[in-house]
């Protein structure tokens, strides 16, 4: 009996320490209970005032100079020319100081903005209009010679506001605080809405403008100065004026660039390893992105964004300076608003742990991480905190205790740097475990962090992120330069690049654990047809050429303005004529494929056929299945037609 229980009592400890308790916490009690005393390694570090000192360079007049460099173009957002400048500096700064550079592209369905003005029919002056992102699929684009229509000016979209206003054909004016309101104002008659600043310019109010479903409601962003003009004209609630407006979804180019800083060719301290390795063959990922994000997307700056871009290039700075054993690869991405698209990429193309994926990778393309650490950050905070959880691959702010206690190791490591180096526990924050708290507790809005995608496929990863922050004009015009507070930045970036300076030097770095994360990373490919059958009559063998493809990321539309929507193009010609493929799908649910044809003028003329010849011989939902799977979808012709305020008599 006494052997039964002794047994059962080990087993359950044994669960406990991959589960609710960090292992190391089990050793402790265990060797209390019996009286062992742990012998401890010599640290590698001292309290070391050197790193502070060498930390200390890094000033706000240099992370200063990045965010000018990068936030000089109207718009950085993947696909625009912003985001190619970017790129093009930050490769750069990457020569600049001796790194080895490749640059990888991969293509990405972006919506993609050509202008658009309104003229004031009395005058004949114009201003420019800026559309929207897309609701869904549908864009901002106008009909074949623009719209007409007379100016009204809505405020912030009351129904008190609304009351008296001639609203059939208008064209509504409205301030950006208004939440939803211009669903309203366009289920009244509205023909377009224009939005204006008025003081309530918001990443949530960004959120309430752009809707997951397909509905035509041209929407336009004006800048102060003509919108003061227009509200004026708008008091005769007679002016007239015409709208002429192009936005279309188009397949960009992105580029991942990966600078390598190699590591000592030389063994490590054996410790505990069961068998010698080098420095040079541990590699650590370093990884920002540098695109931006706005709901309009032609105006997107994106200061905030720049941030984690800023300190990862002021962190490689520091280490090329001063060394590293470690080989570190920093990984700049784009396309991390259009649901992390470029680290999924990457992680494709080199970093899978499913041996069905990895086998399928050419030997030279393998880049066999350690540790993923992703930098996303916000200058309105001076602390710095390691998340290993965020919300896009967890809309239900979900604890995974696994992957936590796995994670714990590393957070802790981070926690005794900090206090060796900077003598001050208030800088850094653990959210991976930290005491009495989840890590929900440090993050008030949902964000989506690359480090994310890393653990999805299997390799261990967590963030740098500025803890407690609202990020309040990300995913909005106004995320200007003016509104950083660099020497917040420049306090976060010194405390990361002071943590990761000693991690790349220290042998008892890494978790030498033999407990694993899981790759869940499966892809889906298929063809988009139409049913002709006078091309076959028997099954659908007429290829959509072009169909844009998508499914939606469990979650709001927008995670701290990274989209949910995942969109891809069928190929528009040659052999392969409709097919696509997503290489990593974003969760392990079922997932609702729906391909969309759409006319020059953004309006849908191919959706899918839900009948028995279409959806329900070949389903849209597509089970979480094999590591990869297939699919056909059947489109029919059609117009589409936008139903708003139904009810249910």
């Amino acid at each position: 009996m006494l052997k039964k229980t002794l047994l059962l009592a080990t087993a359950a400890l044994f669960l406990l320490s991959v589960t609710l308790f960090d292992p190391a916490t089990i050793s402790r009690w265990i060797e209390k209970a019996i009286g062992w005393e742990a012998l401890s390694e010599q640290s590698t570090y001292a309290e070391n005032p050197s790193i502070r000192t060498a930390v200390s360079r890094i000033d706000a007049a240099g992370l200063e100079r990045h965010l000018q460099a990068l936030t000089s173009d109207a718009s950085r957002v993947t696909g625009y020319p912003g985001a190619e400048n970017a790129a093009r500096y930050l490769e750069d700064e990457f020569r600049r100081l001796g790194l080895e550079v490749a640059s990888e592209s991969f293509p990405l369905s972006i919506p993609i903005d050509h202008g658009g003005k309104l003229r004031i029919n009395t005058s004949g002056t114009t201003v420019p209009i800026h559309g929207l992102w897309p609701n869904h699929v549908r864009t901002t684009s106008l009909p074949p010679g623009g719209l007409n229509g007379h100016l009204v000016d809505l405020g912030r979209g009351s129904l008190q506001a609304m009351d008296g206003k001639r609203l059939e054909g208008s064209i509504a004016l409205m301030g950006f605080g208004s939440g939803n309101a211009y669903v309203e104002a366009r289920a009244l008659g509205a023909a377009a809405i224009l939005f204006y600043d008025d003081g309530r310019v918001t990443r949530s109010e960004a959120a309430e403008k752009f809707l997951q479903v397909p509905v035509d409601i041209p929407r336009f962003w004006l800048e102060t100065a003509d919108a003061e003009l227009l509200r004026e004209h708008a008091k005769t609630g007679e002016s007239k004026v015409h709208l002429e407006a192009r936005m279309d979804w188009q397949q960009v180019e992105a580029r991942n660039l990966l600078a390598v800083l190699p590591g000592l060719a030389e063994d490590m301290p054996l410790g505990q390893r069961q068998k010698t390795q080098q420095w040079k063959d541990q590699v650590i990922v370093i990884q920002a992105h540098y695109d931006a994000i706005s709901v309009v997307p032609a105006l997107a700056p994106g200061a905030e964004s720049a941030t984690g871009i800023a300190a990862l290039l002021e962190v490689a700075r520091l280490l090329v300076k001063e060394g590293t054993r470690y080989t570190v690869v920093f990984l700049a991405t784009p396309g991390h608003f259009e649901g992390l698209a470029g680290v999924n990429d990457f992680l494709y193309r080199h970093a899978r742990t499913s041996e069905y994926f990895r086998d399928k990778i050419p030997p030279a393309d393998h880049i066999d991480f350690r540790l993923f650490i992703g930098l996303d950050l916000s200058s309105h905070s001076a602390q710095v905190g390691t998340f290993t959880m965020g919300t896009f691959y967890n809309s239900v702010w979900g604890n995974n205790d696994y992957q936590k206690n796995l994670m714990a190791h590393y957070s802790t490591r981070f926690g005794q740097y900090n206090r060796e180096i900077f003598a001050d526990s208030t800088r850094y924050q653990d959210a991976v475990a930290p005491k009495k708290r989840v890590w929900k507790n440090f993050m008030p809005t949902r964000l989506a962090l690359d480090s994310e995608a890393s653990a999805f496929v299997g390799k261990e990863a967590l963030s740098f992120v500025t803890p407690n922050q609202l990020r309040q004009r990300v995913d909005t015009p106004l995320d200007k330069l003016e509104f950083v507070e660099l020497d917040n930045l420049a306090e976060q970036t010194r405390t990361i690049a002071g943590l990761i300076l000693k991690a790349t030097s220290d042998p008892d770095f890494f978790n030498d654990s033999k407990l694993s994360l899981r790759d869940w990373g499966h892809s889906l490919e298929g063809n988009i047809y139409w049913f002709d059958r006078d091309v076959n009559f028997a099954v659908p063998k007429a290829p959509v050429p072009g169909a844009l493809v998508t499914y939606l990321q469990p979650g709001p539309n927008s995670v701290a303005g990274v989209r949910t929507l995942i969109t891809t193009h069928a190929q528009a010609e040659g052999d392969e004529t409709g097919y696509f493929k997503f290489d990593i799908m974003r969760n392990r649910f079922a997932n609702k494929i729906q391909a969309f044809q759409l006319d020059d003028y953004g309006r849908i003329t191919s959706a899918p056929d839900l009948g028995e010849e279409g959806d329900k011989t070949y389903p849209g939902t597509q089970p979480y299945g094999w590591w990869e799977n297939r699919m056909l979808q059947v489109l029919f012709p059609c117009r589409a037609l936008s139903f708003l305020e139904v009810v249910d008599p």
